[in-house]
């Protein structure tokens, strides 16, 4: 993916109203970077419309092994390989998720590169 691509596309049919999380993987230099993963919180509301979001890849937060990392980096387009998506209701049952399309595109009204609060342990004053 090239640098100017700021949002990802997906259009999806839901059958049920359940919390997904959409999950990117990129390729590390580093072997304890191996288990980095960018995810967002993804809240279908159900029923048999197809149903488009547009996700800005500012929106995706770091985590390593499950956990949040306080320090969150821009996710490196040019380095995805992998996409994927967790159910994330713990609920027994059935589950249905369609996929029609998975885009990246441009909006350039989108000038974010980080949307989350960062945390510094020692800020400088």
């Amino acid at each position: 993916m090239e640098k100017h691509v700021t949002v990802a596309t997906v259009r999806y049919a839901p059958n049920s109203q359940r919390p997904w999380m959409v999950n990117i993987g990129a390729e590390t230099y580093f072997t304890h970077q191996n288990d980095d993963m960018y995810s967002y919180f993804l809240f279908t509301r159900g029923g048999p419309y197809w149903q488009e979001v547009k996700i800005p890849f500012s929106k995706f937060f770091l985590s390593s092994r499950g956990r949040i990392q306080d320090e969150q980096h821009p996710l490196w387009l040019d380095k995805v390989n992998t996409i994927g998506f967790t159910l994330g209701d713990q609920a027994d049952g059935p589950f249905q998720l369609e996929i029609d399309f998975i885009a990246a595109c441009n909006d350039r009204t989108h000038t974010e590169e980080i949307a989350y609060e960062l945390y510094k342990r020692n800020p400088e004053v």
